[in-house]
């Protein structure tokens, strides 16, 4: 992706940011500068369709671009209210391919499934990242907001005489760059911790997305 396309991602992304009750919002821009995807997160209550064409309208007076509507994903959060259970871990599946592994995660909120899946050149430290790759796709399909959290590092270390994964997730929230940091004890499977490590991070988000 060259400069000037990851520039205008980023001041389309900060237009939208300021529209009132966005709290973070993804862009993705195809050939010719064309908006092929905009992720947004906004408050619950905030009406989908106004804020769509609000979207259409700010990004058009400012930059001279159409949108289709149907570009558009918006997922909402209640900051004010919980959901009551987490996310859960259903299953882990890892596959060779070749030279590359698949990591496949299934997360579970008591009643639905949701699956996510990653492949990375095989290598051990690839075979975590895939793991936890997977996990946030997962996620993503529970909030329905593809590509709002990003794996910044994940790291098995020693510390207080045990292994533990640390990871840390990306996000952006009210136009700013944030991390949230998990940790998972290894006990007897690095598979599950790993997943686990993600969740940590993540699940105190998500419990207040809708």
């Amino acid at each position: 992706m060259n400069d000037n396309k990851v520039l205008l991602e980023e001041e389309i992304k900060d237009l939208i940011c300021r529209i009132p009750e966005v709290l973070s919002c993804k862009v993705k821009l195809g050939d010719n500068n064309k908006i092929e995807d905009i992720y947004v997160l906004c408050s619950v209550g905030k009406n989908v369709k106004q804020l769509v064409r609000d979207i259409q309208s700010a990004v058009s007076a400012r930059f001279n671009l159409e949108i289709d509507y149907k570009v558009i994903s918006v997922a909402q959060i209640d900051e004010n209210q919980s959901k009551d259970n987490r996310l859960k871990i259903n299953s882990i599946g890892m596959m060779n391919m070749e030279n590359n592994i698949k990591a496949n995660v299934s997360l579970s909120d008591g009643e639905t499934v949701y699956e996510g899946s990653s492949v990375k050149v095989k290598s051990v430290s690839n075979k975590y990242k895939a793991l936890a790759e997977a996990t946030i796709m997962a996620v993503e399909n529970y909030v329905n907001a593809k590509s709002m959290f990003y794996l910044e590092g994940i790291e098995k270390i020693r510390f207080a005489g045990v292994d533990v994964f640390l990871c840390a997730i990306g996000y952006t929230y009210k136009n700013s760059e944030n991390l949230l940091i998990g940790s998972s004890v290894i006990k007897t499977d690095e598979n599950e911790a790993v997943v686990k490590s993600v969740l940590d991070a993540l699940n105190r988000l998500i419990s207040k997305m809708s």
